[in-house]
């Protein structure tokens, strides 16, 4: 009886064996390698986040005149130096499945496979495809007010000198009236003290339209027109004086390929004098990291590995290598404050398993890339 079911069986393997994959090797290949049959790649994916975060930045500029503000127009409330300060606003993160340059594969087809043109049909059912990314960033406008920016340039002032140059014609006594000019910068006081008559004339010219001095009746429109007018100049000759703050959003958007050999992932430091860098500032409080926790344990999986490994009738599989995502907690950390932005699977921290041989029904492009 034994004798009649052996041969049975060695044919069912043989024929088990002839319609699966020959050979799955790990490229880079060893130099003792031979393969002689057609093949495919494949590639395990791997999880990577697309981290999209907004900075409130915050300008105080010191006003043009600010040394002059109280002494000329009683002013104590002004911004008395230039100062930037940057408040973390809003982070939005996206995750992606790439390929994993580092686990890709090349299998060696079985002769069945080949006859039965086993590469036609898996390309043709081949759904996974890649998942694009981009990096993007916004480039940030001049928010500075012009009347603001364009006063600080020097200004000029021009002087007249009238004076009688006697001169000789033709033997005659003759006195020429000459007029001489003279271009000079004006001192910053100077300056100021125009602004302030600046000032004085707006707030006088606005008491007469609002106190109904003027000899023409105006529109109600055209009333208010000319008040609103008068109090933007008003204010724009003030902020000379006072300062002014600008507020302005910028967004970052960093592309992180996490690794399992690690759990901190620096992003940037924003810092109120260089302001953003994607280089890491030596003070932790101006540094922005991703922080990826697993929620499963990679010791627990090694260690049963290596208690399998070492009984004697353990045998290692030589078919296909896939690799299952688990959850990670990801958060963006800054300094000591932590802001968790969800629970995500990953493929970087899951095991990577190595399946029989000879598994002639699995649908390997459902776990990779092939290409």
């Amino acid at each position: 009886m034994k004798k009649k079911i052996f041969p049975i069986f060695l044919i069912m393997f043989v024929l088990f064996q002839s319609y699966s994959q020959k050979a799955v090797y790990k490229l880079p290949l060893q130099n003792e390698t031979t393969i002689t049959n057609p093949t495919f790649f494949y590639t395990l994916p791997k999880t990577a986040f697309k981290v999209d975060i907004i900075f409130t930045k915050t300008t105080h500029l010191k006003g043009l005149y600010a040394d002059f503000a109280e002494k000329m127009l009683g002013i104590t409330n002004y911004c008395t130096e230039n100062i930037t300060s940057f408040k973390l606003k809003n982070t939005n993160i996206t995750p992606c499945n790439v390929p994993d340059e580092n686990l890709q594969f090349v299998v060696e087809l079985s002769s069945v496979q080949i006859k039965n043109n086993f590469l036609q049909s898996l390309f043709m059912n081949n759904s996974a495809d890649f998942q694009s990314i981009s990096k993007k960033e916004q480039q940030n406008s001049d928010f500075l007010p012009e009347f603001f920016k364009n006063y600080a340039d020097a200004i000029l002032q021009q002087t007249y000198e009238t004076y009688t140059d006697t001169k000789i014609i033709d033997g005659v006594v003759t006195q020429i009236p000459v007029t001489q000019t003279k271009i000079s910068t004006k001192t910053l006081s100077q300056q100021a003290q125009e602004a302030v008559d600046f000032i004085e004339k707006i707030r006088t010219d606005r008491y007469a339209i609002l106190s109904f001095s003027q000899e023409t009746s105006l529109s109600k429109e055209a009333f208010e027109y000319l008040v609103n007018q008068l109090d933007d100049l008003e204010k724009k000759y003030l902020e000379l004086f006072t300062g002014i703050t600008i507020v302005e959003d910028i967004h970052e958007t960093f592309v992180i390929f996490p690794d399992a050999e690690s759990f901190l992932f620096p992003l940037c430091s924003v810092t109120p004098t260089a302001g953003f860098s994607t280089s890491m500032c030596k003070t932790s409080a101006y540094n922005y990291y991703l922080k990826c926790e697993p929620q499963l344990s990679k010791n627990l999986q090694v260690g049963f590995k290596e208690t399998m490994e070492s009984n004697p009738k353990y045998k290692a599989n030589t078919g296909y290598s896939i690799r299952k995502a688990i959850p990670v907690l990801v958060s963006l950390v800054n300094g000591d404050t932590e802001e968790l932005l969800g629970i995500f699977s990953m493929y970087q921290f899951g095991w990577l398993e190595t399946l029989p041989a000879n598994l002639d029904s699995f649908e390997i492009e459902k776990w990779g890339y092939i290409y």
